[in-house]
């Protein structure tokens, strides 16, 4: 699991690593999809959302959270148990939004 949180802030790793967990444990399938994005993985990313091949918002170069190492993208299976995960990121004082539900960020 460390190596699908490579590129965390080091203080985040062991939270984002036990919602995972937890994701595994309840059987569903966790993935993590990202971590750390350079400026120009960004902006590609950004310009794909802005040209309607995102099925996710995708935040503009300079804006994410995911250029700090303060984000991660998950999916699970089935895709519906992120809102139990955003619920539960949320009580351990992540940010999540119904809006973008596979991005977490501290």
């Amino acid at each position: 699991m460390a190596d699908s949180m490579r590129g965390l802030q080091p203080w985040l790793m062991p939270y984002a690593e036990w919602l995972v967990y937890y994701a595994s444990r309840n059987g569903w399938n966790p993935s993590v999809t990202s971590t750390y994005r350079s400026y120009a993985m960004q902006a590609r990313l950004y310009r794909a959302y802005l040209g309607g091949r995102s099925r996710f918002p995708v935040a503009p170069p300079g804006k994410s959270w995911h250029q700090y190492g303060r984000a991660f993208d998950m999916v699970t299976t089935p895709m519906n148990r992120l809102n139990d995960l955003g619920a539960i990121w949320k009580r351990m004082g992540g940010s999540w939004w119904p809006s973008d539900p596979i991005h977490f960020q501290a």
